[in-house]
């Protein structure tokens, strides 16, 4: 591997997400209750901050943190937790908690994009490891704002032009699909439908 090749794990990265359906469920659930950019830009922004830490921490160790019978099934359980609260406390979309809620499941979606980096490092050391990572994690976060960011304007939209009530039913109806989604993910990775997996 040379400095020549760096530039695919940009690609990868932003593959990887936009692949990865698990995590676009979760961004859009935190994205969903949000009302303005400053808001979603802090959200994204510790949620960007937590994976990057244990994707980092992981390709340092060079094994897993956790292992991945664990970590799947906690991503599903972070995408129906989040939608839950959505539902039930939508007061808190702006919230200390919820930026908390951000970080911890941040820490835990890192692991799951950490695994798959893992695999195309074995043969790298040294500095090209180190730009690997940094632009694996770009790579990242743009797949998340080629969703998030026409999401969050399309929302924007639809409360100036529906007010309230947009926002209300937005809220709920995109929320329930998105639990829906997240029990798919979670039978998945605990082997209940049969020889569907949830993508790290």
């Amino acid at each position: 591997m040379d400095w020549n090749s760096l530039g695919t794990f940009f690609t990868f990265g932003v593959k990887h997400v936009l692949e990865g359906w698990d995590h676009l469920l979760f961004a859009t659930a935190l994205v969903l209750a949000l009302r303005g950019f400053w808001e979603v830009f802090k959200v994204i922004g510790i949620f960007t901050l937590a994976h990057s830490i244990t994707v980092s921490l992981t390709v340092v160790r060079g094994a897993p943190l956790l292992p991945e019978w664990f970590v799947e099934p906690c991503i599903a359980a972070s995408i129906i937790f989040v939608a839950l609260e959505n539902i039930f406390l939508p007061g808190s979309a702006g919230s200390v908690r919820r930026l908390a809620v951000a970080f911890i499941f941040g820490l835990v979606h890192g692991m799951g994009l950490a695994g798959a980096l893992l695999e195309t490092l074995s043969d790298m050391s040294g500095a090209v490891v180190v730009w690997a990572v940094v632009l694996f994690c770009i790579g990242v976060e743009l797949g998340h704002l080629c969703v998030v960011a026409p999401l969050s304007g399309g929302l924007k939209m639809g409360r100036d032009q529906g007010g309230e009530n947009f926002h209300s039913a937005a809220l709920r109806y995109g929320s329930i699909a998105i639990a829906a989604g997240g029990v798919y993910y979670l039978l998945a990775s605990l082997g209940l439908l049969g020889g569907a997996s949830a993508q790290g």
